[in-house]
């Protein structure tokens, strides 16, 4: 399943950022007996922190999901408790690794894990649990997508083909008590929270599950990889001077009484000033993205008609 993000850089800064190496160093002129390692600690909790502290307009990334058609071509046999699935008169293809497959409405939804183009034979994610079946048909189709391997949290998700905002974060039980069986096919219009992929990076479930190719715009929130290198910046709008805040504040604590640079009351003072800063920080990010007030959608009603429904149905 293709997804195309295009994400912030964690290599170029503005002009009054300091990169990892930088902040390490200021870090430790406050405790020179601490070993680097931790200043590197110190700097990452603190980064952490201030990630965690809200939904930074500097972690907005954007891509697109891609779903290919469903395919039907042919007969499968499937075995009770086997992981294979042999296909007479199809044309698998290694490009279906990842997509979902199915044999009628009563029988759970597996991933392919492996394809076998020369001996047609699907490997499944799971043994098959539905009862066996010789020559039947069968649906392999794409209805569990990722959204890159940094998401944080889903923004915004449309359906181009049909012009409307997608309903996100549905929750799996109130999607299996509308539908257990998934048998709506067609138009997508919500996507549902799904279990980590093998591989760790979070996936989520479309609802109805697309049958024609088509692609599913989306804007994010990354999670931000880690200060590791020297050279790494902060993400933007999020400043390099409040990070170090909070790692001076740990090394004015480090081994407690048993150092000379040991100092509770300054650590207090960086500590209450780094969340001073966080604060500001917030309003100055709604300069970029408001997100602390109430849109009133009351004298625009949202639902799912889509965008050329307003246009022919507008009152005023």
């Amino acid at each position: 399943m293709p997804v195309t993000v295009l994400t912030s850089p964690n290599t170029q800064a503005p002009s009054t950022q300091l990169n990892a190496a930088q902040m390490w160093g200021e870090v430790l002129q406050w405790n020179p007996d601490a070993p680097i390692m931790m200043a590197k600690r110190w700097i990452q909790n603190s980064y952490r922190k201030i990630i965690d502290f809200r939904l930074w307009s500097g972690l907005v990334y954007k891509g697109q999901v891609i779903v290919p058609a469903s395919y039907t071509t042919g007969t499968v046999t499937v075995v009770t408790g086997s992981n294979s699935v042999q296909g007479v008169g199809t044309a698998f293809t290694s490009s279906m690794v990842g997509e979902q497959f199915r044999v009628g409405f009563t029988n759970p939804i597996y991933t392919i894990n492996q394809v076998n183009v020369g001996s047609q034979v699907l490997t499944l994610d799971l043994p098959y649990g539905g009862t066996s079946i010789a020559q039947t048909g069968y649906q392999i189709f794409q209805n569990l997508v990722n959204f890159g391997p940094n998401l944080k949290y889903l923004f915004q998700c449309v359906n181009q083909k049909q012009g409307y905002a997608m309903q996100l974060n549905v929750p799996q039980n109130v999607l299996n008590i509308r539908d257990t069986w998934r048998t709506a096919t067609g138009w997508t219009y919500l996507v549902s929270d799904r279990e980590m992929s093998p591989a760790g990076i979070p996936q989520k479930e479309l609802y109805p599950i697309p049958t024609f190719a088509q692609s599913f715009p989306f804007l994010a929130y990354a999670q931000p990889p880690d200060l590791n290198g020297p050279e790494d910046f902060p993400y933007p709008f999020i400043r390099s001077d409040v990070i170090v805040l909070g790692a001076i504040a740990d090394a004015l604590v480090f081994r407690g009484k048993n150092s000379k640079y040991y100092d509770p009351q300054t650590s207090m003072m960086k500590r209450n000033e780094q969340a001073l800063e966080m604060q500001m920080m917030g309003v100055r990010d709604n300069e970029q993205i408001q997100k602390d007030l109430i849109w009133e959608f009351d004298r625009w009603p949202l639902y799912q008609m889509g965008a050329d429904f307003f246009q022919t149905h507008d009152a005023e």
